[in-house]
């Protein structure tokens, strides 16, 4: 039985383009349904990136074999696989203990945050965020970090690497302690998730402050598993040579599917791991703005993946499939990726035969999602024959567009109430989620199809109209809609208020919300439910007239 540790497995991931967090729970069913029932399991990851499947993978009781060509992955990885909690009982006993430890780092990164001194080395400080908070130019400052922030972990990076150098502590203690300053700056980063480009203020388009990037940073330690499970091992080596090493039960391949290389994207979480003074280019124009605004290491395509390349990933997938030795394997790749599904499935079939393809709703954590193109959807390959698994082979590939039809759903608005099962409805004009992908892949394609087209020709067509429908679905007394799931239906309403505020302008807006109110004004107030949602809309509305 697969075992789960619901705070290890969550515990500082890194938010990471391509994580497998939004599907964590469809890949555990998955990895369930091909370990062997006897006898200790090898889990082999070669892209291990954030650690997501690599953790349940441990969690499920297997032996991981974890790599990563990433400084920033390598450490985190190398904590969280290779450690358990009975490890951190007798580290940092110089400073009294790993809790005693970490309080003197916060609060020494505290005071440099609140004063500025203490700094023996402003390398964030100095190079990616403003010197004053309250008053900066985002064309001649970079503003990754408030400057605050930016000072605090300066004073925490430079003090362990102080102390390791002087051998306080062991190079295991300073990986400990590295991963939270990691994720304390992915957490406090004033990014979308990537480290190319930075917001232009630290504020929201409405004026207020973003609170996780102003937030103080706090650190913590790690959260690793108390059971008696196999440590894992994490290297630093390339995919299709690190996979010649073992003989796997399942080998789980995430690789790159986009054009955006790591080494550039992650640059900054890098910089902190290896803490070693390469510094951005100062190089400004004539008004003195920035020319290189992101600040990318110049070492960056020292780890450059050819997965990445539109030329070079076709023939790295045929050298990793040809040097793969296992049992199963297992390759998550999204439908937007830069090598067509219908080629994966080819060269996986022409070694590892046969191949099962399920295609799995994926919803991005963070950051906005995409309105046009392709929807996320990932395709699962999986090669051999999963026990608990039935779906013809091949046949996934005919649901992809299907799938991606439906993932569209998600995001819109239902003209009148919907009732298609297996599917859930918040007051019946909103999908709540889809269904676990067994359940959609237990039935026909003829009938998935029949279940699109069905809702698709119920979606509205305007804004008015959808504006219409969500705020009398949120006005009504439905018996059937418990406070939860009310606030989805208003949070739905809110943000497609503040889309329009945003893409329609002052006036543009106007318009509208004056067509809410007037659509409010003439629904019935007798409801407790309603008179709250009134008062709520009314605030919002309020808020966004504000011309201040």
């Amino acid at each position: 039985m697969a075992l789960a540790f619901p705070k290890y497995e969550t515990d500082q991931l890194i938010s990471m383009i391509g994580s497998k967090r939004p599907i964590a729970e469809q890949l555990r069913i998955l990895l369930s349904s091909l370990v062997p029932k006897r006898g200790n399991a090898v889990f082999v990851d070669p892209f291990c990136g954030s650690g997501t499947v690599s953790r349940i993978a441990r969690s499920m009781g297997m032996e991981v074999f974890a790599s990563d060509l990433e400084p920033f992955s390598y450490i985190t990885n190398r904590v969280y696989l290779g450690l358990g909690s009975d490890d951190l009982l007798p580290m940092f006993v110089e400073m009294g203990g790993i809790d005693a430890y970490l309080s003197l780092l916060n609060l020494q990164g505290l005071y440099a945050a609140k004063t500025g001194g203490g700094l023996s080395r402003a390398f964030l400080s100095r190079h990616y965020a403003p010197v004053d908070d309250n008053s900066y130019d985002g064309d001649r400052e970079r503003l990754f970090f408030t400057g605050a922030n930016a000072r605090f972990l300066d004073a925490v990076r430079e003090e362990i690497e102080e102390s390791w150098i002087h051998r306080k502590i062991s190079a295991t203690e300073k990986a400990v302690i590295l991963v939270s300053i990691l994720y304390e700056a992915s957490r406090k980063a004033n990014t979308l998730g990537s480290f190319t480009a930075y917001h232009k203020r630290f504020s929201s388009p409405g004026g207020g402050g973003r609170a996780r990037i102003f937030d103080s940073c706090m650190l913590r330690a790690p959260v690793l598993p108390d059971a008696d499970l196999p440590k894992g091992e994490m290297h630093l080596c390339e995919a299709s040579e690190f996979v010649k090493r073992y003989r796997a039960d399942i080998c789980f391949l995430d690789p790159p599917a986009t054009v955006h290389q790591y080494g550039s994207t992650y640059h900054l979480l890098n910089s902190i791991t290896v803490w070693d003074d390469i510094l951005p280019s100062d190089a400004r124009d004539q008004a003195g703005n920035l020319l290189d605004k992101a600040g990318i290491r110049t070492d960056w395509k020292r780890t450059h993946s050819p997965y990445c390349s539109l030329k070079h990933a076709d023939a790295a997938f045929i050298h990793l499939f040809a040097n793969i030795d296992a049992r199963h394997i297992v390759v998550t790749y999204p439908s937007s990726g830069i090598v067509d599904a219908n080629r994966i499935h080819e060269l996986l079939r022409a070694r590892h035969d046969p191949v099962t393809v399920i295609p799995v709703a994926k919803r991005n954590q963070g950051g906005r999602q995409g309105s046009g193109g392709k929807r996320n959807i990932e395709q699962v390959f999986i090669t051999g024959k999963p026990a608990s698994l039935h779906l013809p082979v091949g046949e996934g590939l005919d649901r992809l567009p299907w799938m991606e039809r439906l993932d569209a759903l998600t995001s819109v608005v239902f003209k009148e109430p919907q009732h298609v099962e297996p599917f859930r409805f918040i007051g019946g004009v909103v999908l709540d989620r889809l269904p676990q992908a067994d359940i959609l892949l237990g039935q026909s394609l003829h009938l998935l199809q029949e279940q699109v087209e069905t809702l698709e020709a119920a979606v509205c067509s305007t804004v008015e109209e959808t504006l219409q429908v969500l705020v009398s679905v949120c006005m009504a007394p439905l018996p059937n809609v418990d406070g939860v799931a009310r606030a989805k239906l208003e949070k739905r309403l809110f943000s497609l208020l503040r889309s329009l505020r945003e893409n329609r302008g002052k006036e543009g807006f106007r318009s509208i919300g004056s067509f809410v109110e007037d659509l409010a004004k003439n629904l019935e107030h007798s409801t407790s439910v309603a008179q709250k949602v009134g008062e709520r809309l009314d605030c919002f509305l309020a808020i966004a007239y504000d011309e201040s």
